[in-house]
Parts: structure tokens; C-alpha cells; sequence
């Protein structure tokens, strides 16, 4: 048997593009489980907040030029920016901005950002066809649970293989959250996630410097998973079965062998994956933020100041070690670079926005504590990812050698970001681009979205 047979004949995740339309084409609003409802509407929020600060940034703003150059104006409202755009830009544009300061959430197990792709595409599609909440809601667990399932299917391996989770598995739930929202039969489901399948992309290189290409990869994802669908709601055909098939998604992005293949499993046989999505509480990679909190935590108990600091050893998994070489010569790469980010650790006891300006990246200070830092991933922590984070510090100073472990990050189902924190960071977002007070009404008015027959007078008032 050649190769090429044994992909095609042994298919350990055979069914996997029919359980993906199967389940999105029964899911309803009233048969969604409270719990997952009510953390829809936390990705929700959490999602738009970052929208609103990451529109200013740099390549949300670079982005938008080059579309202003070529075509004019749209209808439809992005969060955060004054120009309107039409409904594929409209996601590009939020799904840059929303992935543009490293503050939008993320599935551990499959590595993937879901909301920066998901939320964009819901608010376009939702303002054009003037959905209610509850459809909102709807179209964002279709979307989050297609990449969720997808992504954990394919973990570690699609990243291992030098690929970007976010984008790649990104256009299917873009495209099956637009898809529900605009009310596209079954048969039409499979036809829009294999037209997505083409669209899906995005390389790690970013690791090696260059990180501002990383913010696009969710414009992308969330536009060409849109423009599939809508494709498909013209009568354009995709390849059948494209997840599974021979040539099809997981031969070509995750797996070298396909016995390493695993199947796509989806709710009720899973749980709903959105309640086991983190949010973050600080503006860097997910990947180093338990080096870093284990860092804030030991280095205060111990009182140990940066100057006193000889040496900080890091134990990780993989993935987040890979990033111990990563420059800090950009505000993108200083946001994935593990030596930048725990030199802001030691030195400050916190991450913030102003960390990243040139003046700090410049200070030759943490290029001397990058001299200090060694990063390294033994097989005995490695082995806990990804159902965990681990991280192991070890600090030494003239006092002696002092260790802390964390095994999961602020933010996550197991050390959770409750309602009350999530707000605050939404209030911390947006009150200095909208101001208190709107800032305020619209967290209100997002937290209630599913009370709403109309959510475009709410999307509205999310642009500038």
C-alpha cells in the first residue's frame, strides 16, 4: 500500500466535517446550557474591549490605510474606528485589532485564539441582518466550539509544524458563526468550511522577529472564514469532507503520520470548550505569562530586589520555550519575547502598555538581565502540556537559590478572572479611548446583549 492510500484509508477522525455541520446546524440559543451562555457573554465582552484599545494600535491603523487607498467607505461599524467598512473589511479590521495587543483570549488545549477571529465576524454580520442577542450568542458558541474542536484535535502538532493555531484553524469557526447568523442550510455548511479550508494559513516565523504580521493572521482568518460562507450562500462548492479527506486539513496542517490523528469531538459528547477559555490580565504572550507570575510572586515574597538578581532559570514546556530567543526590538516581539518579559517582572512586578515604549525596550538593563536568564523545557515539565501551563522559576542571589512553580496562568477556568475583574478590564480598556462614563454604559449594555431584539444600535455605539 502506498503512501498516499494509507492517508486515504486509515482516517482515525473519519466523520469529522459532517460532526462539525451536524452540530452547528442543530445548535439553538434555547438548548445552549446556561453556563456556556454566560461565558459567551464574558468572551463577548472581554473580546469588544480589546477591539476598542487595539483599533488605535499601529497595524489596526496601517491596516486601514491601505483599504482606504483602494476602495471607499463601507456601512458597517467597527469597534473603535470611525470609518466604516464593508463586511469582510469590517472583520479584517477587528479581528486585527483585536489580536493587536496581546489582551484577547485563548483556548489552552488547542493554542488558538478564538474571539479576535469569532467576535469580529458576529458584530459585522449581526449589524448588516440586524440580529438579536440570542443570535449573537448562537453564531459566537458555533464559532468558538468549531475552533476549539479543531485546534484541540490537532494540538500539538499543527504548531509543532511551524504553524500559527489562531489562523489556521480560524476561517472554519468565522465561517460557521457567519453561516448561523445568516441562516444557511446544512447542505451548505459542509461547502463553507471547505472554501475555508483553503483560506487557512499563518506562520510561527513571527518568533524570530517580525511580530507584526502575527496581528493580521486573525484579520485574515475572520474575513476569508466570512467570505466562505457567504460564497457558499451563492452556490460556490468546497471539497467534501475536508477536514478528514485525503489532502484535506489535518493531512496537510497537524499531522506527519496520520495515526497520530485524533477525532473532532463537539458538545454534549464535550464539554462546551468557551467555559474553558482564558482571559487575559496582562498585554504579553500567554505561553510566558506563568514564568512571569511565579517571577511577580517569588521575587515579593523574598524581597529580593532586580539588582540583587544573579541568575533566573526558567523550566517550561516546548512551546513556550521556543520563545527564549525572540528579539525585543518592536513592541510585537517585546509583547513574545520570554528574556524582555521577565526582565519587566523583576524589574517592575508587573506588565503594562508603557513597558513597551522605546525608551524601555532601549534601556541596556535588560539586555544585562537577558545575560542572567536561561530557558529550558526537561521532559518532566514538558509532559504536563497541554492540560497545563507549567512553569518553574529558580532565582539566585548573594541570600541563596529560591524556587517557585506555576501550573497555570491568572485568567484560566482553574485560577479564574471573575465577572467583577473581567469588567474592570474592560472599564481599564475603553475608559481611555470612549471615557468613563460610556465606558460604563456600554460594558452594561454588553452584558445584558441577550435581552436585545436589535444588537446594531449596540454595534453602533461601539465605533467611534
Amino acid at each position: 500500500m502506498s503512501h498516499a492510500e494509507a492517508v486515504h484509508t486509515l482516517q482515525p477522525a473519519a466523520g469529522a466535517t459532517k460532526a462539525l455541520i451536524e452540530f452547528n446546524s442543530a445548535l439553538r440559543y434555547d438548548a445552549i446550557p446556561e453556563e456556556a451562555r454566560h461565558y459567551a457573554k464574558r468572551h463577548l465582552l472581554d473580546t469588544v474591549g480589546v477591539m476598542i484599545a487595539g483599533a488605535p494600535g499601529t497595524i489596526a491603523t496601517s491596516a486601514e490605510n491601505v483599504i482606504a487607498a483602494v476602495r471607499p467607505a463601507g456601512t458597517i461599524p467597527v469597534a473603535g474606528r470611525a470609518r466604516r467598512a464593508d463586511l469582510l473589511d469590517a472583520a479584517f479590521l477587528g479581528g486585527t485589532a483585536a489580536h493587536g495587543i496581546e489582551l484577547d483570549d485563548g483556548y489552552r488545549n488547542g493554542s488558538a485564539h478564538c474571539g479576535c477571529v469569532v467576535v469580529p465576524a458576529i458584530l459585522s454580520v449581526g449589524y448588516e441582518r440586524r440580529s438579536s442577542g440570542a443570535a449573537l450568542i448562537e453564531a459566537m458558541i458555533a464559532g468558538y466550539e468549531t475552533n476549539i474542536s479543531l485546534a484541540r484535535a490537532c494540538a500539538p502538532d499543527l504548531r509543532h509544524r511551524g504553524f500559527h493555531p489562531t489562523s489556521a484553524v480560524g476561517p472554519f469557526g468565522s465561517a460557521m458563526a457567519t453561516a448561523k447568523l445568516r441562516g444557511l442550510p446544512k447542505d451548505k455548511l459542509g461547502n463553507a468550511l471547505g472554501i475555508a479550508a483553503s483560506s487557512a494559513a499563518g506562520l510561527f516565523a513571527f518568533v524570530g522577529g517580525g511580530g507584526d504580521i502575527k496581528r493580521l493572521h486573525a484579520g485574515h482568518a475572520s474575513r476569508e472564514g466570512m467570505q466562505a460562507a457567504l460564497l457558499a450562500e451563492q452556490g460556490v462548492e468546497g471539497p467534501p469532507n475536508v477536514i478528514e479527506a485525503r489532502d484535506g486539513f489535518m493531512q496537510a496542517f497537524a499531522f506527519g503520520r496520520m495515526d497520530k490523528a485524533r477525532p473532532i469531538t463537539l458538545p454534549p459528547q464535550a464539554d462546551y470548550g468557551i467555559t474553558d477559555c482564558y482571559i487575559k490580565p496582562y498585554a504579553c504572550c500567554r505561553h510566558i505569562q506563568p514564568a512571569v507570575e511565579a517571577a511577580f510572586g517569588l521575587l515579593n515574597d523574598e524581597k529580593i530586589k532586580f539588582e540583587d538578581i544573579k541568575s533566573v532559570d526558567v523550566e517550561t514546556y516546548k512551546i513556550a520555550a521556543e520563545h527564549a530567543h525572540v528579539p525585543w526590538d518592536d513592541f510585537a516581539s517585546a509583547q513574545l519575547s520570554f528574556p524582555y518579559l521577565m526582565g519587566l517582572a523583576a524589574r517592575y512586578r508587573g506588565i503594562k502598555f508603557e513597558h513597551f515604549d522605546d525608551k524601555n525596550r532601549k534601556d541596556p538593563a535588560f539586555a544585562d538581565f537577558a545575560n542572567k536568564l536561561t530557558v529550558t523545557a526537561p521532559a518532566e515539565i514538558d509532559g504536563l502540556y497541554p492540560r497545563l501551563r507549567p512553569a518553574r522559576v529558580t532565582v539566585t542571589t548573594a541570600k541563596g537559590t529560591f524556587v517557585r512553580q506555576a501550573d497555570e496562568a491568572w485568567g484560566s477556568r482553574i485560577v479564574p478572572l471573575d465577572d467583577a475583574g473581567l469588567i474592570a478590564k474592560f472599564h481599564d480598556l475603553v475608559t481611555p479611548v470612549y471615557g468613563e462614563a460610556r465606558a460604563k454604559e456600554l460594558s452594561e449594555r454588553l452584558w445584558a446583549i441577550e435581552t436585545l431584539k436589535d444588537t446594531s444600535p449596540l454595534i453602533e455605539a461601539l465605533a467611534r
